[in-house]
C-alpha cells in the first residue's frame, strides 16, 4: 500500500499543464472562426456576445468556450449558445471522446452527435468544469441564469472523418440552452427519478429543431 500512496502524492505534486492563455477562436458579431480547425460557427443575429474564456480542462484537455445570450429586460436569460473547442492534450496520447450513445444527425452536412434534456441550473458545480468556466462568464456579463432549462448538445468531432463518434481527440460542441420557463412546464413535471418523463417528448421534438435552425457550422 506504500507505494501507490507514494505514486499518489508525486502525482499530485506535479504542476498543472499550463494551456494558451490567448484565444485560438476569432469573433465578430454572432460569428465564431476558429482558423486553426477552418471552422465557422454562426448563431443568430439576435444574440449578444457575452464573453469568452479558454482554460486546462482537469489537466486533460484545451478548452475554449464563447458565450452568446438572448436576454430579456431584466437580463435573465432566455436562450443561449455555447460553443466550445476542445482538444486532448498531447501528455494524454490515450485518451479519446466517444460519443456513439447519443443520437446521430447531421448539421452543416457533417455528422453530429446529439443529446438534449431538461436540468436544473442549481447546486453544487464541479470545480474548473467548462459549465463553471461559461457560468463565470455569464455572471461577468450580469447574466441570470434560470432555474431550470433545456439544453441540446451537439458535437463534431474533428478528427473522425468516418463519423463513428469513437476515437476523436478534438471536437466542437455546441450546447443550445432555453429557460424551461418558456415551454410552460417545470422540471418536475417533465421528469421521473431524474430522468426524462412520457411528457418530455412532444418538447424535445421542438427543441431540438429550433437549436438545429439556430446554428450554422462551415467547414472552410
Amino acid at each position: 500500500m506504500l507505494i501507490p500512496a507514494m505514486l499518489m502524492a508525486v502525482a499530485q505534486a506535479q504542476p498543472a499543464v499550463q494551456v494558451p492563455s490567448t484565444l485560438a477562436a476569432q469573433v465578430e458579431a454572432n460569428r465564431v472562426a476558429h482558423p486553426g480547425e477552418g471552422i465557422l460557427v454562426r448563431v443568430p443575429a439576435t444574440a449578444t456576445y457575452a464573453g469568452s474564456e479558454r482554460f486546462n480542462l482537469y489537466d486533460v484537455a484545451d478548452a475554449e468556450v464563447h458565450v452568446f445570450v438572448e436576454a430579456d429586460a431584466d437580463k435573465r436569460m432566455r436562450r443561449l449558445w455555447w460553443v466550445q473547442f476542445e482538444s486532448y492534450l498531447p501528455s494524454m496520447p490515450h485518451h479519446h471522446y466517444d460519443y456513439s450513445d447519443n443520437r446521430r444527425g447531421e448539421l452543416g452536412g457533417v455528422t453530429t452527435w446529439f443529446r438534449s434534456n431538461p436540468v436544473s441550473t442549481a447546486g453544487p458545480m464541479r470545480a474548473g468544469s467548462d459549465r463553471e468556466h461559461v457560468y463565470a462568464v455569464l455572471q461577468r456579463a450580469g447574466i441570470a441564469i434560470p432555474a431550470e432549462v433545456m439544453n441540446v448538445r451537439m458535437v463534431q468531432l474533428l478528427d473522425d472523418p468516418k463519423g463513428t463518434g469513437q476515437g476523436a481527440r478534438r471536437e466542437l460542441m455546441v450546447i443550445y440552452s432555453e429557460d424551461l420557463a418558456l415551454s410552460g412546464k417545470t422540471l418536475a413535471e417533465l421528469t421521473a427519478d431524474g430522468k426524462p418523463n412520457e411528457h418530455w417528448a412532444p418538447i424535445e421534438a421542438g427543441l431540438v429543431a429550433r437549436a438545429r435552425e439556430s446554428v450554422a457550422i462551415e467547414r472552410k
